[in-house]
């Protein structure tokens, strides 16, 4: 009897929405210039593992500063997004996620993390001034990787983290001036100890389905410190972890065969996909015993949290 180990079954939800194109893309792979191979950040970083656990596809940047020109920066008061992935290396100081403009009053637009000594700290969406800046209280933790995207749409500024709005905040109007954009650097203070990945910037204000879409879209597989997971858009819920035997299928629980399947995938603890189909039933005959996971997409905008059976 083959022995087959699955991690963890998740439910991806699609949405229908018209998708924004960013005016500057960053994914680091391998290279500090963007896709259109046009403008580079400059500075020292080393190329790690991304979030899927591919070899150099992400940048880790330890108490240096990375900056690059961007001419077509949102300013002003203008509308704009930013989406970043982020895994902290370290939490115990602050990490200073991105940011751009003067540090004069509502003339800057950054993210940071400030440093704590447990599972909790403050996000702050810097604006320079008390009165401009929105900070919100999140959990955090090390060796995990989180997507923050950071909306404003010319009155109202919006946190969002894996999806999910966390804050948002009516403030003064923004005078966001320069260009240069910086990662690891406020000013003159340096702090940061993490690794980044795909950064997204646009001149217009997702809606909340445009983010949840971009999260879901860029989730897919991720490792954390080692671990696989199967994560999906943000109010999709994690099924249990189960260990099964399984003989020649895997079948999906009647309350996900009621659900219409899109494709159900099969990958491999090092992130490969090794099985794919459309059908609530997936023939794992051909696979030699070892630990996967399992992905299910779908067209409904609903949630489910099912442990997975097979026989």
């Amino acid at each position: 009897m083959k022995k087959i180990t699955l991690l963890t079954v998740m439910l991806v939800f699609s949405f229908q929405v018209n998708a924004q194109t960013a005016i500057q893309e960053f994914n680091f792979n391998g290279t500090l210039s963007n896709t259109k191979k046009d403008i580079s950040f400059s500075g020292t970083a080393k190329f790690v593992k991304d979030r899927t656990g591919t070899a150099n596809n992400a940048i880790r940047v330890t108490n240096t500063v990375l900056e690059a020109t961007i001419s077509n920066l949102p300013l002003s008061n203008s509308a704009r997004t930013v989406s970043i992935w982020i895994k902290y290396n370290d939490v115990s100081a602050a990490n200073y996620i991105w940011g751009y403009g003067s540090l004069t009053n509502a003339q800057y637009f950054g993210l940071l993390q400030q440093s704590t000594t447990d599972s909790k700290s403050d996000l702050n969406l810097a604006c320079w001034g008390p009165t401009n800046d929105v900070i919100v209280t999140t959990t955090i933790a090390s060796g995990t990787w989180y997507n923050y995207t950071v909306t404003y749409d010319g009155l109202t500024s919006k946190i969002y983290r894996n999806g999910e709005l966390i804050k948002s905040s009516i403030s003064p109007r923004k005078l966001t001036s320069a260009v240069v954009f910086g990662i690891g650097r406020m000013g003159s203070a340096v702090s940061m100890n993490a690794d980044i990945d795909d950064l997204k910037i646009y001149d217009v204000a997702l809606s909340p389905q445009e983010v949840a879409s971009i999260y879901e879209n860029d989730s897919k597989l991720i490792v954390n410190d080692g671990v696989a997971m199967v994560t999906g858009a943000a109010n999709a819920k994690k099924g249990s972890v189960k260990k099964v035997t399984a003989k020649t299928n895997v079948v999906l629980p009647a309350s996900l065969e009621t659900i219409n399947v899109k494709v159900s995938e099969i990958y491999s603890s090092e992130g490969l996909k090794v099985l794919s189909g459309d059908k609530s039933k997936i023939d794992i005959a051909t696979l030699p015993e070892g630990t996967y996971l399992l992905k299910v997409s779908n067209l409904q905008h609903s949630t489910a949290d099912n442990k997975l059976t097979a026989n």
